[in-house]
This record gives structure tokens, sequence and C-alpha cells, in this order.
């Protein structure tokens, strides 16, 4: 499985994947004319070596055309990801305009009180004139209570061109917004009245995108129409469609705690079953040779609706990718190798939007899948099962450990927190789920009110069921941990301890075995190195805020905060929370700013406050 001949797009995606970070992260150190000359020179060396390589004797020195290729795909990756940074081009819009016209490029999403829309600057207004622009601009609109503005992909307007750049991170270890932002090409944002803005043309870009997403607008509001619970209508809009707009935060953050987060992320799971269905629907043109490939035709296309119509995420994308090339390669009776498979999906994947390399679904969803092509049989054969339930349910225990393992350390470097009944949660689910998607598949296709209705009950009443069972393992003790922090380098020394695990446990040698230890001897010296400095740490923190003060004290693992936020206040959890867990400590007290206390090592008065030497 893992000979060279067998995963060609393999070796062709590492120098890709080198040549993208190699941009991202030093931009620009190559003029971008040179590079192109050099991306030139190398296609025509390797166009003459190949015409000579005969003549040449090439075949004597393979490596050298190897070496070539390589470096190619370096360039390619380094000057896609170059290339997709619009803030380069001389037509990107800049804050010398008196008016922006707005074209919006997603969903917007409201809460009641304000509405965020991602939209391109098309066109710019200055002294009466317009002109042509291009880049990206995040809006949020404070609504009118009365008249509140009902926005769509698509529509045009025009807004006053105030906008800022996204400001970075003020406080310690808080969420990185604009560098969440920038992985999707959006550097700046703006904060307008609704008063000041005018809609100029209604669904003004007729597209596949503006069809789909009418077309989930009308299957989501079928799932309202016939689902008794709000709630429930909701989550099945997100199980089944990718709409998560309506979910609450309590169902987000039960499903975070119990380690199914995934399940409302539409995935390859989703995808594979939408598969399933066609592959039953469409078997007869499959059957007979003279329609087999017009079937595979077919199938093709539905999936990509599918994935269109769910918001094309990075895992859909991933899936509908791989499972073309599937049905494409049993249309015409190819053998296929998974591996070259999932490569040839990251490929061309890259190709189209280099930064999805940074796209934290992404990563999860290809480390994901590694896990469950390479993990999963040899953990599954670890034990043998005679009873048939007993077998599925290890295979799919097996399942969950392979992809937990696959994607734990870079789950804990990005949302600090590790769900121990993991296992539990997912096995059970996993019966709900899966009758959940087909029968919602075909609560979506029935036009029938007769037949919609009672469909809608046994959903209502499966999400229920699954709610229930999950909300009661969220309340287990120790259902999560969390204060979870990792650093870049621990996450890859953890990849590589897995690693060397896995080839300790596969060969047994005695390098596998030294190999892991050393790694493990090397994790150890790092985590009490942290914990040393964690309790030997005494800080004062004056955290950056826009309407409230906050002053943390740490010492010796302990948090004492000063504050007048209120223990409610979101800003706790975002901006506050955070900077303590990342620095190992807890809060142990919190003083109002108009109160008055003293400890042995604080004292806190209206106008004084000392900690420790700190006054």
């Amino acid at each position: 499985m893992f000979h060279k001949g067998e995963i060609p797009f393999v070796r062709l995606l590492i120098p890709l994947i080198l040549g993208i970070s190699f941009g991202w992260f030093l931009p620009k150190p190559i003029v971008l004319q040179w590079g192109i000359i050099s991306l030139v020179f190398i296609l025509v060396a390797f166009s003459l070596l190949l015409i000579f390589y005969k003549r040449a004797s090439l075949y004597i020195y393979p490596w050298i055309l190897g070496v070539m290729v390589h470096v190619f795909l370096f360039l390619v990756g380094y000057f896609l990801c170059l290339k997709v940074d619009e803030r380069g081009d001389p037509k990107y819009f800049t804050a010398d305009a008196d008016a922006l016209v707005l074209q919006i490029t997603n969903e917007p999403k409201s809460n009641g009180l304000n509405m965020r829309l991602q939209a391109e600057v098309v066109q710019c207004l200055k002294n009466k004139t317009f002109y042509q622009t291009k880049g990206k601009l995040m809006v949020t609109l404070k609504m009118d209570s009365i008249r509140p503005f009902h926005l769509m992909y698509g529509d045009l307007l025009l807004a006053p061109a105030k906008f800022n750049e996204v400001d970075p991170p003020f406080n310690p270890a808080e969420f990185d917004f604009k560098n969440h932002l920038a992985n999707r090409q959006i550097y700046h944002q703006a904060f307008i009245n609704q008063q000041q803005v005018i809609v100029l043309k209604r669904n003004a870009e007729i597209s596949i995108m503006s069809f789909a997403l009418k077309l989930r607008k009308k299957l989501v509001d079928k799932f309202y129409t016939y689902l008794p619970n709000k709630e429930v209508a909701a989550l099945a809009s997100a199980l089944i469609l990718g709409y998560r707009t309506d979910l609450s935060k309590e169902v987000l953050h039960t499903y975070s705690q119990t380690g199914t987060m995934h399940v409302l992320a539409v995935s390859g799971m989703h995808v594979g079953i939408v598969f399933l269905v066609l592959s039953f629907l469409l078997k007869p043109l499959s059957k007979n040779p003279n329609t087999k490939l017009l079937g595979a035709i077919l199938m093709i296309l539905s999936i990509w609706f599918y994935a269109l119509i769910t918001g094309f995420s990075p895992s859909v994308c991933r899936a509908a990718t791989m499972l073309s090339f599937v049905v494409l390669g049993k249309a015409f009776g190819k053998s296929q190798n998974t591996y070259n498979l999932l490569a040839i999906s990251a490929f061309f994947l890259l190709l189209y939007y280099p930064l999805y390399l940074f796209d934290v679904s992404f990563q999860l969803s290809y480390l994901a899948v590694i896990g469950l092509v390479y993990l999963h049989p040899k953990i599954y054969q670890m034990l043998f099962l005679k009873n048939k339930l007993f077998d599925c349910i290890w295979s799919y225990s097996a399942l969950s450990i392979a992809a937990q393992l696959a994607t734990f350390p870079i789950s804990i470097y990005y949302f600090h927190q590790f769900p121990l009944y993991f296992l539990l949660s997912n096995l059970l689910i996993v019966l709900p789920v899966t009758l959940l998607m087909y029968l919602g598949i075909a609560f979506l296709l029935v036009p029938f009110a007769i037949l919609l209705k009672p469909l809608g009950l046994i959903l209502n009443g499966i999400i229920l069921f699954t709610n229930i069972g999950l909300q009661y393992i969220q309340k287990l003790p120790f259902a999560s941990l969390g204060g979870m922090w990792m650093s870049s380098w621990q996450c890859v020394l953890m990849y590589t301890m897995i690693i060397c695990f896995t080839w300790l446990c596969m060969e047994a040698n005695k390098k596998a075995f030294f190999a892991f230890m050393g790694l493990m001897i090397v994790w150890s010296f790092s985590i009490t190195y942290q914990v040393i400095q964690n309790q030997n740490r005494h800080e004062l923190i004056f955290y950056s805020l826009r309407k409230n003060t906050a002053i943390a004290h740490i010492f010796q693992g302990k948090g004492t905060l000063v504050t007048d936020i209120s223990s409610t206040n979101k800003t706790v959890d975002f901006s506050i929370q955070p900077t303590l867990s990342s620095k190992g400590a807890c809060l142990d007290k919190r003083v109002s700013l108009s109160d008055s206390a003293c400890s042995s090592i604080y004292k806190v008065y209206s106008n004084f406050m000392q900690f420790g030497n700190f006054k």
C-alpha cells in the first residue's frame, strides 16, 4: 500500500504543501516576476530533458527529473499562496473613497440586534464616479428594531467607506479573530447602522451558489413546518443540510463537550450516506455496461449538488472529491489506492484554494480519514469477537478510537479540551444519526404532506432521544477535560509519538522502542517544565477590554480577578478565562471593583490595590 508507485500523488502533495506553507509564513522573499520566470524555466528544462531522455541516458539519474518536479510544485504552491492575497493588487479597495458597492458573498447571519455578513467590494464611489475594485470585507450591521433588513446572498449594497483593519487579539490566549479571517482573505471589517446602507439590487448575481442557498432555505423551512419542536428543527437542519445559524449555544456546548461536534458539521460520514443512497437508486444503471458511465456521471453530479447545498465545507469537498474519483475508477474498472485518493483530493483542493491548508476543519477532516484508513483495521484486529452484535459494536468503537487518536493532539491545540466519554457518546449517536440521515433525505424528497407529518414526528423523536442521551453523558463526572493548552511544537511532538507508538505495535523492534521512549522522555520533561513554570508564576495582568475593567493576579496556580464584569458576561469566557487556563491557573477568588478584600497575598480597596509587591 505504501509503495511509491502506488501513491504518486502523496509524493506530489508534499512539495505543494511546503510551498504553500513557505508562502504563508514567509511571504514575498522572492519578487513575483522572478518566480514566474523560474517556473517557465523549469517547465522548458523539464520538457527538453524528456525529449532527450534516452539520448542523454537520463534513466541512469532518475532523481534529476524528480527534483525538478518537486521544485516546480514547491514554487506553484508558493506563488498560489501569494496570488490569493489580493492586497497587493492595484484594484484592492482603500479608504480613499466616499462609498463602497458591496456584493454579499455568504448567507447573512442575524441575532435580532446585529447582522453579520461577508461581502466583495466590487466598486468604489469617489467624487460621484464609480470605479472597479476587489477585496473582501466583513460587515456588521446594527439592525433597525422596527424595520429590519432581510438580506440574501448576491444582494448589492451601497455603504459608507468606513472600515478598519481587523483587530489582533488584545489579551493573552484570546481567540485570534484576525488570523481566522485572514485564512478567508478578509483583512478589514466595518460596523455600520442599517440606516446608512442602501440596497441597490436584490439577487444581483444569478449563480449556482445563489440557487443552492435558496433551495437550502426552502428545505430548512420544510423542517420548521413539519417538526413540532423548533430546536429539533434547527438540529435537523444542521445534521442533514449543514445549516447551523439557528442552533443554540446550549446545543453546541453539549455536542462539543461529548465529542460529537463532527455530527453537526456536515462531513464525510454524511456524504458517505448520500453516496450509499445514490448507489441503491442508481444500481440498475451500474449493472448495464452501456449505462454504467451515465450512472457514474449522475452520481458525481448528485454528490456535488449535495456538497453545494451544504455550503462547500472543506470536509464535504474532500469527501466529494474522493468519492468522485472512486466512482470514476469503478466506472472504468481501475484499481484504487485509498491514500492516493486522499492525496488527489487534497492536491486539487489546495490548487483551487491554497489557504484550505490552514483551515481547522480541513486539517481535522484529513487527519480523521487517515486515522480511519490506517489505524482502524489494526485496532479492530486486536480483539476477535464471535458474536455479530458485539463484533459490530467493537468495529465502530475501533473506528471512533482511530479517529480520536489521529485528531486529539490538534483538537487540544485548537480547542483546549478533550471529551473523556467520546466512545460512549459516539456509540450512542451512530444508529440515530444514520437513521436521521436516511429518514431526513426521504423527508426532503417526499412532496406529500400526508407522509411528511408522520416522518416529521419520527425525526423529532429520534433527535430528542439523541439530545437527552448526550445531555446525560455531558453531566457525568469529568465528562470533558478543559483548560488543556499545548504549544505547536508539543503538538508535533505528540503526533511523532503516536507514529512511533504505531510503529512499535506493528514491528516491535528496538529502533521503534527507543524512538518512542526517547520521545516520551522529551514529552515528560516538557510537561514537567510547564508545570513548574506555572507553579512559580507570579503575574499581574491588566486586560484590554472595550467597556469594562479587569485585573488578574496569578500566584502559584491560583488566580484572583478584580473586575466590574458580571459572571454571566461572555467577555469572561472569551477574554479572561483563556488567559488563566493557558497559564495553568484556576480562578480562586473574584472581587468586584466596588468591594474591599484582603488576604495574605493581596489587598483591594476603593482606590488602592496591592498584589504581592505590585501596588
